[in-house]
């Protein structure tokens, strides 16, 4: 695993993630953490760098930590290169291998890409990110913190059985929003999915924080499925 300074980006498992994904976080990891902002912007979708700065300008900031496993990883870059991030952003985990996703947890997961693994990553993310903004004396703690769990099964070089998804949980004070994306097999590649994917992690996100995209974020076919819900705390 890897850790870079203050702002932990943890990434578990790393030899196991797809090539064209670490080459996306590495190079805009490195964009971002070396104050390069022409590199990440460059590689930023337009809209999505506005959502995500729309995120950063939210009174209180909010303070998150998010663990994605399976698919999501441009998320972790589009967050880390948009000025604003190292305000809000707390934690990065990628627990890519199993041994380190069912560490993260603290018991065997399972099957991975599921809705309940999904939410139990929110889970720990938030837990994490009150106590982060708990030590740093970040004065809006507990009630700006929020935390993103996003697991998905994605297109691979053989073509998998099983339907091409993801599920997205994200924690806050206020409850669990939830999404849970079917993508269509076969009409994407694998970074194109995993782009949709990320999309996806980032609109929860926004909700979490009370933002409503303008414009939609997620870039559909007829053929997907998108289901939302949403939990208040308490279930109430």
């Amino acid at each position: 695993s890897t850790i870079w300074a203050r702002r932990g980006v943890k990434i578990g498992g790393v030899k196991s993630l797809p090539a064209f994904a670490m080459q996306i976080v590495m190079t805009l990891l490195a964009a971002a953490l070396s104050s390069a902002p022409s590199i990440g912007a460059e590689l930023i979708p337009a809209d999505v760098h506005a959502l995500v700065s729309r995120i950063y300008q939210h009174a209180p900031a909010p303070q998150v930590a998010l663990y994605v496993t399976g698919g999501g990883m441009q998320l972790v870059p589009w967050l880390l290169a948009v000025p604003g991030a190292s305000s809000s952003v707390l934690e990065v985990r990628v627990p890519y291998a199993r041994p380190s996703l069912d560490e993260l947890l603290g018991e065997p997961a399972g099957r991975a890409c599921t809705r309940d693994v999904a939410r139990r990553l929110a889970s720990a993310a938030y837990s994490r990110a009150c106590a982060l903004s708990a030590a740093a004396g970040v004065p809006t703690a507990p009630r700006g913190c929020v935390g993103l769990g996003c697991t998905a099964a994605l297109r691979s070089g053989v073509l998998k059985r099983g339907d091409h998804r993801c599920f997205v949980a994200v924690h806050s004070a206020a409850g669990v929003h939830e999404l849970a994306l079917k993508l269509a097999k076969g009409e994407r590649s694998r970074p194109l999915e995993d782009a949709v994917v990320s999309r996806c992690a980032l609109l929860g996100l926004a909700r979490a924080c009370g933002i409503e995209p303008l414009d939609p974020v997620l870039e559909l076919t007829a053929a997907d499925a998108l289901e939302s819900a949403f939990e208040a705390a308490g279930g109430s």
